[in-house]
């Protein structure tokens, strides 16, 4: 029990010189946890995959922009996302019910099942015109994406 009080005390006393110190900063002046490009909104863009096609082609993001961008199998049939150049450099988070695949150059494609979803959240660092495509047998899709 005296061990327990003595504790309770001591981190009484160092939460008191902390607050009350002559160089604590005040709540109101206190730096931001996160970085200011954490506070920007995400921008949401959907390609669509549908009869062996990317909806929309082109797709457009913004550099510097945190970005989600979600591929949806709407077809019966599996497909890819290999995209060329994209993530070169980029930190990348993957997600959903497809199977990603790395490599030693990083992310290299991801297989999307029937009705299933991929999301890559990023933020496109370099403006260009970056080729992707399925590289399924005997699927033909191509498209670009835009980061401007």
């Amino acid at each position: 029990m005296r061990q327990s009080v003595s504790l309770v005390l001591s981190l009484w006393l160092v939460a008191a010189l902390t607050l009350f110190s002559p160089t604590a900063v005040p709540a109101s002046q206190s730096t931001p946890t996160l970085a200011p490009s954490n506070a920007d909104p995400e921008e949401v863009v959907t390609v669509t995959i549908h009869r062996r096609t990317f909806e929309p082609d082109p797709v457009k993001l913004h550099a510097g922009q945190k970005t989600k961008l979600v591929f949806y199998n709407q077809d019966v049939e599996l497909h890819a996302f290999v995209p060329v150049g994209l993530f070169a450099g980029v930190h990348l988070n993957v997600s959903g019910n497809g199977a990603p695949e790395f490599g030693a150059d990083g992310f290299k494609r991801v297989i999307i099942p029937s009705e299933g979803r991929a999301e890559f959240r990023f933020v496109p660092d370099h403006p260009g015109v970056y080729p992707f495509f399925c590289d399924m047998p005997g699927h033909e899709m191509k498209a670009t994406i835009v980061v401007e």
